[in-house]
């Protein structure tokens, strides 16, 4: 027979579950508008009968329960869910830092309406056109210095906009960087946390929610693999790297690139390897900075090197109001500090380099008539793999220009145009892959008579005629005279793009006039008098029309076009994609919410369900009160 008490323990069970299941409630309530928090439910199981089964057990009809109990206090969530989520945090931080950054750039070019390089440029061109026109009068002149400083002033602005970006997203790369070492320190600690309350048998919910969170927030900065496979041991990868194991974290170290304008990369602190990541706002940022940004500023450079040196090129030929010739228009400075522009780029003091943006040969020819003779021209591409050869041939039955066509579409790292007195000129590109060696010709080759006796470019046919970046001396296998020659300009040309000092103090040196040949040699060397603006008219024509190649583009206006619309369809892209990855994590929101979200109602109807058990395990007591104090009160023995 069991104890007469036996149904107050049971009763005592009763108010005790219930008492804990309406605290989780309260828990769950509390914690509603906490996104990151996972409801939690108690599960109730009846305790062990009293009997277990065996042969002697008291004779009672069948086991004789004792009750309820709390076996867990589970979190309500899902794992596939939480991982789709993390993994598209990472896409989605991505795309939206890149959608933040190319914003500003748009800003910093301002296209199409405003103060823009566009708008400048067709300022500065039609006050050449209009000079050209007008000559004599040192009001045209005047307009020309303002344009031009006007110009030089947004080309200017321009620059330094984007570098403060480029430095802007140097120090969000640190910060960030910082914050996550921070957070893996958080997760470690949680982790030691965890452990311990498992090994005790608990449930330690809501520090698994803060774990969860912590790691939702590591996915928006670096893509993160987490490996649960050891109950004992979460672990964080990135790439194939461990950042967290357990309670143990491996730091990431910000060390300075002496090769990147001193801008900071991600080591692993215990191994000294590179941190390898491809998506979250981390590696957007490395992308901005190291690649969109620097796409830019290239660009922005090349259109002041060849704006400045194309005008420089024709208005050295020309003749100012005063007489004076070969004067440079913009101001010029070289990287080497030597006229065989020679320069040192491994530090040791020596000269190892020889550093030339665009040389003029000097013969003049006709462009459309068949050259003659044949050969094959040999450049060096900079590549990933150090250099590429590449070839251009050519026929005898080819024209010139069908030749700088040919030379053009390979882009060699070299393009070819006809210049203003009809004479083949070769000019360097930017590189993609080192931006210090940008405006460098890096080999010119030619087994024929093109480029030696056709052209008068180089002073002798094959590999002992070549010209190569990599010697000294170099200089001396051009046959063109120093007017004919521009050294490579110092890094980021568009930060000084102003008038040399001959123009901006005297407009009367702006050389509009085109002068004559009083010799017949070929050669203007004599002013033609105060009404002849032919050589405006060519400048204006070399800013607009004629295809003197910036970088891979003819003109100006296509290399400004490519671009503004590259620019664009950048931006474009991270704005839909951010959409799209943004509409994507609502999604997956409002999936997990489902699930682990707490429904107030729900938790209502459940409080009042657990009030109404714990009143009645409450009752069951005061019942078996009345029936003990029956028993031992009022049966009179």
């Amino acid at each position: 027979m069991g104890s007469t008490f036996q149904g107050i323990e049971v009763g005592k069970r009763g108010l005790s579950v219930h008492q804990q299941a309406i605290q989780t409630t309260g828990h769950n309530i509390s914690n509603a508008d906490n996104k990151h928090y996972a409801r939690q439910r108690v599960v109730m199981n009846s305790m062990d009968p009293i009997y277990d089964p065996a042969f002697n057990r008291a004779e009672v009809p069948g086991q004789i329960g004792q009750g309820v109990k709390i076996s867990e206090i589970e979190r309500v969530r899902d794992n596939f869910i939480d991982d789709r989520i993390i993994d598209s945090s990472s896409l989605k931080e991505y795309w939206g830092k890149k959608n933040d950054y190319l914003y500003q750039v748009e800003t910093v070019f301002n296209e199409p309406t405003g103060t823009t390089l566009r708008s400048m440029m067709d300022q500065f061109w039609s006050s050449w056109e209009d000079l050209s026109n007008y000559p004599e009068e040192t009001a045209h002149r005047a307009v020309v210095q303002e344009k031009a400083e006007a110009l030089g002033s947004r080309m200017e602005d321009v620059y330094r906009k984007l570098s403060l970006l480029r430095d802007q997203s140097n120090r969000e790369i640190e910060s960030k960087v910082n914050h996550l070492n921070t957070v893996a320190e958080n997760i470690k600690s949680l982790n030691e946390k965890i452990t311990k309350s498992q090994a005790l048998g608990d449930n330690p919910n809501d520090l698994l929610d803060r774990r969860d969170e912590l790691l939702q927030e590591l996915a928006g900065m670096a893509d993160i693999t987490i490996g649960r496979s050891d109950e004992d041991e979460l672990m964080v990868f990135i790439g194939q790297q461990i950042l967290v194991q357990g309670q143990k974290v491996h730091k990431i170290d910000l060390v300075g690139n002496p090769n990147n304008d001193g801008l900071l990369d991600l080591k692993w602190s215990q191994t000294g390897d590179t941190v390898l990541l491809r998506q979250g706002s981390i590696q957007a940022l490395y992308e901005i900075r190291d690649k969109i940004l620097v796409d830019k500023i290239n660009a922005v450079d090349a259109l002041a090197i060849n704006a400045m040196d194309v005008i420089n090129e024709i208005h050295k030929d020309g003749f100012g109001l005063n007489g004076k010739t070969n004067l440079n228009f913009f101001e010029s400075r070289a990287l080497a500090t030597n006229t065989f522009g020679e320069i040192d780029t491994d530090g040791d003091g020596l000269n190892d380099k020889t550093a030339v943006f665009r040389v003029t040969g000097r013969t003049s020819i006709d462009a459309d008539r068949p050259i003659g003779i044949s050969g094959t021209m040999r450049f060096l591409k900079a590549s990933p793999g150090g250099e590429t050869e590449v070839l251009v041939p050519y026929s005898k039955d080819d024209t010139l220009n069908a030749v700088i066509k040919r030379i053009n579409r390979s882009e060699t790292g070299v393009v070819a145009y006809m210049s203003h007195d009809n004479q083949l000129a070769l000019k360097a590109t930017t590189n993609p892959l080192d931006k210090k060696e940008n405006f460098m010709i890096r080999h010119l080759e030619d087994s024929g008579e093109l480029l030696v006796g056709l052209t008068g470019i180089l002073t002798a046919t094959g590999v002992a005629g070549s010209f190569d970046y990599r010697k000294v001396g170099e200089i001396n296998k051009f046959q063109a005279n120093a007017q004919d020659l521009t050294l490579t300009p110092m890094y980021h040309p568009s930060s000084f793009f102003k008038m040399s000092e001959d123009v901006r103090n005297n407009p009367a040196n702006i050389a509009a006039a085109r002068g004559k040949d009083v010799n017949g040699s070929g050669d203007y060397n004599s002013p033609n008098g105060q009404k002849d603006g032919s050589n405006a008219l060519l400048i204006a024509a070399a800013l607009r029309e004629k295809p003197v190649m910036f970088d891979y583009s003819k003109t100006t206006d296509d290399f400004y076009n490519s671009l503004i619309s590259r620019l664009g369809t950048e931006a474009r892209e991270a704005k839909q994609e951010y959409t799209t990855q943004n509409e994507l994590m609502v999604e997956l929101e409002n999936m997990r919410q489902s699930v682990m979200g707490v429904n107030l109602d729900e938790e209502m109807a459940n409080m009042v369900q657990f009030q109404q058990s714990y009143n009645a395990s409450a009752r069951m007591i005061s019942t078996l009160n009345e029936m003990l104090d029956t028993i031992i009160n009022r049966l009179g023995v």
